[in-house]
């Protein structure tokens, strides 16, 4: 369900994003989202995949007690499947060119302690989706 079919004539949200309404999933079979599907363990729900493979964090998956982040900085053509549990995220943001409006973002930064994760998305509304996963947890929807 898009967050358009979620707002009323005056933009504001109809009622809270729950992330049972709101899975989205990268499409493909890579190595890649296969490892984030093979780690879901026994009382996880996913609740999707996103990322438009480019920049540092290529993927990420959320679940209903983590996030899961494919990483791709440790040079020597080596990756990470980081995962980190909903709670030790400080913050979630939309990030942008001062020249973008904030809502046309399709970067999401995860703060995790003082380390920033930047996951690149698809579209603004991929973005809305990560964010609004995120915040659903972070303050206890």
């Amino acid at each position: 369900m898009s967050l358009q079919g979620r707002t009323g004539v005056s933009g504001q949200l109809a009622g809270p994003i729950r992330p049972e309404s709101r899975v989205g999933f990268v499409h493909g079979s890579e190595p890649a989202i296969q490892a984030m599907r093979q780690d879901i363990m026994d009382g996880e729900q996913i609740y999707g995949i996103f990322g438009d493979r480019r920049g540092d964090t290529a993927l990420i998956a959320i679940t209903n007690r983590r996030v899961l982040m494919m990483d791709t900085v440790y040079g020597k053509g080596r990756v990470a499947l980081t995962s980190v549990p909903l709670r030790q995220i400080v913050s979630c943001s939309y990030i942008t060119s001062t020249t973008e409006p904030i809502t046309d973002a399709t970067v999401v930064g995860i703060k995790v302690g003082r380390s920033m994760f930047e996951v690149s998305c698809n579209s603004p509304e991929e973005a809305q989706d990560v964010h609004h996963l995120i915040m659903w947890h972070l303050i206890g929807l």
